[in-house]
């Protein structure tokens, strides 16, 4: 039976849409009563929306109805800003009449200016206090400019800075160093805490998944209490979760305490110094020992070479934590300074401490390379949203990409949800587009088996004359960083601008491929997801291979073996959702719109020959399939 709920919200996106010079699209007004209705009854709910189905106003319109808090968790900061600063205004001044209508931006605590560490810099360079003069001395340029800011900006956030600086490391913290409002001395005029302050008088507080993630590490302790939860770009949630609460012990931690020893001198005296260099060293050490540790899982930290240097950073960080706690300093920037070490090192021998201590529901491991650390994650994160969110919270849960073979079932199963004490309805709601009209999807059923080097030299091929077909507007989608290179080097040849991941920032080559009609951009994961560029820059999608996760990487490991004990397949269990989810995200960078057109080419045989290929196609949006790439060409052509 509707809900009275459901009949609300409606009404009011149809105000909404209407302002904006629209109409409400069937799939936005189903997926609007369905969260409307999800809220009222406090029900879970996981609903996957169409590209296009309009689903940012689906869930705001409701959420706003609601008459309680509501916290929406984003993928990115850039989606957090257009909610807050585009999306949320046009629901307020819709429906201004029925309602008012107040929200709120939250970002995590490396997004601020930190008052404290803006001291410290100003005390470094003779100040005794922000504002307050202690010598004739000249600022540098930045922290003048900075301390300029500081004093204009009413919300402290970086994405607001109208300018570069060298490292905002100097004038933030991250939520591992912030002692809190309690414990900092600037903790009254913090812009973090003011932002949540704001958000405790909120109708909707736009969060990202980390940030929720840290609430829910913290035992709730990060954002104002509220009981209705939205969760945008839910398939990404998982692993969001895996990785806030598990440990990431790596050189730059310690870098990062060795800087903030820079005003440990007045704290500590004269062995001040003799800390700071040995952390420095000890970086340096454990770095080193980590480039010389294997990559992969242990179960063991006394196994590794890297143990000593482990057992190192507990005695120093503990040596220093000991000698700040018998200190009481006056001045602000020292006191601040203080708390902020603390914190640090507090962190440092906990997540030592825990390393030492592993369960059998955690995998830990050593990643090599530039981002070399010794990390931990739990397995499998049901259990700890059943234990730590749904009890508290109704969770709404969208993306466009949830289902597996057409089913939200193995979604809800990997997220916690289903079963008596955790209901959850599940909707598939479509959207607006005209696949078989605007699209074609191009299996390359007759190259080899991509596992083979004969498969590398065919996709060459493949991709040339495809990009040839659609005169550029091409972005190829690649798996592997070896491929990008491959791919790229046998499109030198096309009368087209090729663009490719690495030669330019991550920004900066969106713009060009956008701005370039006829450009070519070659990327890899970073580009699954995320790019939106409508209109005649982009007419073919190529992907080069299924998306299955590494059978090195240790967390996917750790999965496909728990699915195992389990008795379940861990191919179908694990694999297969994760490339359904991947792939579904890769071919959605296509149509975005109802004047665009164009053809998603996937150049793994698989697809078209395995039997799991009907899962595959099944999680794609229903474009009409060709195994004849001539017919494709013929499309693309067309489209000239």
């Amino acid at each position: 039976m509707p809900s009275d709920a459901a009949d609300i919200a409606e009404d009011l996106l149809h105000d909404v849409v209407a302002a904006r010079g629209g109409e409400a699209r069937d799939g936005q007004i189903e997926m609007t009563r369905a969260v409307a209705e999800a809220f009222d009854r406090r029900e879970h709910l996981l609903v996957e929306a169409g590209t296009g189905t309009g689903k940012s106003f689906a869930y705001l319109v409701p959420a706003v109805a609601h008459g309680e808090p509501v916290v929406v968790a984003t993928a990115t900061k850039s989606l957090q800003d257009q909610l807050g600063e585009k999306d949320l205004p046009a629901v307020a001044a819709a429906v201004a009449d029925r309602k008012n209508v107040t929200w709120a931006v939250v970002k995590g605590r490396g997004s601020y200016l930190c008052r404290a560490r803006l001291s410290e810099r100003l005390s470094e360079e003779g100040w005794t206090d922000q504002g307050a003069l202690f010598n004739a001395v000249e600022l540098p340029d930045e922290l003048g400019r900075v301390l300029g800011w500081a004093e204009e900006t009413t919300s402290g956030d970086r994405d607001e800075l109208p300018f570069q600086v060298e490292d905002w490391g100097d004038y933030s913290v991250g939520g591992m160093e912030c002692p809190g409002r309690e414990a900092c001395p600037f903790g009254d005029d913090c812009f973090a805490f003011q932002a949540l302050d704001r958000a405790a008088e909120a109708d909707v507080v736009v969060v990202n998944h980390h940030l929720y993630a840290a609430h829910m590490a913290t035992e709730g302790a990060v954002l104002p209490p509220h009981k209705a939860l939205v969760v945008d770009e839910a398939h990404r949630l998982e692993d969001t979760v895996a990785g806030a609460l598990g440990i990431d012990l790596a050189p730059w931690r310690l870098f990062q305490l060795t800087r903030s020893m820079r005003m440990a001198r007045a704290l500590i005296g004269a062995d001040a110094g003799r800390i700071q260099r040995a952390l420095a060293a000890l970086a340096r050490d454990f770095e080193d020992q980590l480039r010389k540790t294997s990559p992969g899982r242990f179960a063991d930290l006394a196994e590794l070479p890297v143990a000593d240097a482990i057992e190192r950073i507990a005695l120093l960080a503990g040596d220093l934590g000991a000698r700040l706690r018998s200190t009481q300093p006056e001045q602000q920037a020292l006191s601040g300074a203080r708390a902020r070490m603390l914190r640090l090192v507090g962190h440092l021998a906990g997540d030592v401490a825990a390393l030492t201590e592993l369960d059998d529901q955690t995998v830990a491991w050593v990643e090599g390379g530039r981002q070399a650390a010794v990390k931990t994650a739990p397995i499998d994160v049901a259990g700890l949203l059943q234990r730590e969110l749904y009890g508290e919270v109704t969770m709404v849960g969208t993306s466009a990409t949830l289902s597996l073979g057409g089913r939200l079932e193995p979604m809800a199963t990997r997220l916690g949800l289903g079963g008596p004490a955790n209901e959850v309805a599940l909707e598939r709601v479509p959207g607006p587009f005209d696949y078989a009209r605007q699209t074609r999807l191009y299996l390359a059923a007759d190259l080899p088996d991509p596992r083979t080097d004969e498969w590398r030299e065919a996709i060459g091929d493949t991709a040339v004359q495809l990009v040839e077909a659609s005169g550029g507007r091409a972005l190829i989608l690649c798996t592997s960083r070896r491929n990008v290179d491959l791919l790229a080097e046998r499109l030198v040849g096309i009368d087209q601008r090729v663009l490719v991941q690495g030669e330019l920032g991550a920004n900066a080559l969106r713009e060009a491929f956008a701005e370039d009609e006829t450009s070519v951009l070659v990327a890899t994961m970073g580009f699954w997801e995320g790019l939106d560029v409508p209109g005649r820059s982009l007419q073919l999608v190529a992907i080069d291979r299924v998306p299955f996760p590494r059978p090195d990487d240790p967390l996917w490991a750790a999965r496909r073996e728990a699915s195992e004990r389990a008795g379940r397949s861990a191919f179908r269990d694990v694999d297969l959702p994760r490339a359904a989810t991947l792939l579904a995200q890769g071919a959605g960078r296509l149509i975005r719109s109802k004047a665009d057109h164009g053809v998603v080419a996937i150049l793994d045989p698989r697809v078209a020959r395995a039997g799991y290929g009907r899962e595959l196609l099944a999680a794609l949006p229903p474009m009409p399939v060709t195994t004849h790439r001539e017919e494709a060409e013929a499309f693309l052509a067309a489209l000239r």
